[in-house]
């Protein structure tokens, strides 16, 4: 009995020992460091839809037609990723310009300064104040300049009375300008001459073929049309006089005398004495202002770019882009202005 009981005990001692001995491991414990980081999800990237704009340039010969091409091209490269392109488009120039940007016809075009502070007041070729309209910023100088056959002697604008002359292509700032010089000269646009209203280019072949006697352009130095004329004919070189210029200015200060220089055309041997305003960008009022913003950043930064195919190029730059602009400017123009650097004028 007692053996049995020892025997026991022994059994119970060695059960009791192998229980400590099946110790269980705890689990590991928890460690972040060792979790993959949560994904912090991504800001959908904002895409705006493709924007196609229409730019209002000029008649053919003119530079305005042969500028607003390059210009939409060195655009249209830059702003590729924006997804912003511009299609340049014949048309009659400022005054057409203006009016078909401010029925929404057109979403941005070139203007005459003074064409554009017509159209907001409602005076000139302009039945009405415009208000669908707003500027951009200075492209190139616009000068004015009256050629006619050498045969016919003219040297001054009252030479100009019986002439058979192209003003201006119909819907160009030109036509209202030569009614301004002939006026200011005591010349009547309608009875003094004998009006014809032809593209710049078509003027250069009537010129040329003999069916018009001269012809008015508001155009870059050197013009293509002028130069194309003086290398199969004699020009003479119209002067506009210091009254001239002084009762346009007492109107319309913007305009201001422009020299240029002998030598500039064919067998010209004397300074043209001549006057000069801005060409500018103008859009309409209701574009976005990031659009716009995009166009104007473009302008002024692919200048470059664009006087490699057209000369006139050089001159869009950012010092003087707001000179001569006395209409409103749009937001999206102001604020690139703002970046650069450049006063902004509160023009109402």
């Amino acid at each position: 009995m007692k053996k049995l009981l020892s025997l026991m005990v022994v059994c119970i001692l060695v059960l009791s020992l192998a229980a400590c001995g099946e110790q269980q491991t705890p689990p590991p414990a928890s460690n972040d460091t060792d979790k993959p980081a949560e994904e912090t999800p991504e800001t959908p990237e904002v895409t705006r839809d493709p924007v196609d704009l229409v730019m209002g340039t000029g008649s053919s010969g003119g530079t305005y037609f042969a500028l607003g091409g390059a210009m939409s091209n060195a655009w249209n490269s830059f702003l590729k990723d924006e997804q912003i392109t511009v299609t340049a488009q014949a048309s009659g120039a400022s005054v057409e310009n203006i009016n078909l940007i401010n029925a929404g016809e057109m979403d941005l075009g070139m203007a005459m300064n003074n064409v554009a502070a017509n159209a907001f007041a409602g005076t000139g070729a302009f039945n009405a104040p415009v208000t669908n309209v707003s500027s951009i910023g200075v492209v190139y100088n616009e000068v004015y300049q009256i050629v006619a056959n050498a045969k016919t002697g003219a040297k001054n604008v009252e030479d100009l009375k019986g002439l058979k002359m192209a003003v201006g292509p119909a819907g160009s700032g030109t036509v209202g300008l030569t009614q301004k010089v002939l006026a200011a000269a005591g010349l009547d646009i309608d009875k003094d001459i004998k009006r014809q209203s032809d593209s710049f280019g078509d003027a250069a072949t009537k010129m040329q073929d003999g069916h018009i006697d001269a012809a008015a352009n508001v155009l870059a130095v050197p013009a293509s049309s002028i130069i194309e004329m003086a290398t199969v004919m004699d020009l003479a070189y119209v002067d506009i006089s210091d009254e001239i210029l002084a009762t346009i200015q007492a109107d319309e200060p913007y305009f201001v005398r422009k020299v240029i220089p002998a030598g500039t055309y064919k067998d010209q041997a004397e300074d043209i004495n001549t006057i000069t305003c801005k060409a500018a960008l103008y859009c309409r009022a209701d574009l976005d202002e990031e659009t716009v913003y995009q166009i104007t950043k473009a302008m002024y930064e692919t200048n470059d770019v664009v006087a490699a195919a057209h000369t006139t190029g050089k001159e869009i730059q950012l010092e003087g882009a707001l000179e001569g602009i006395t209409t409103p400017i749009h937001a999206g123009a102001a604020r690139y202005y703002q970046e650069m650097g450049i006063e902004v004028p509160d023009n109402k």
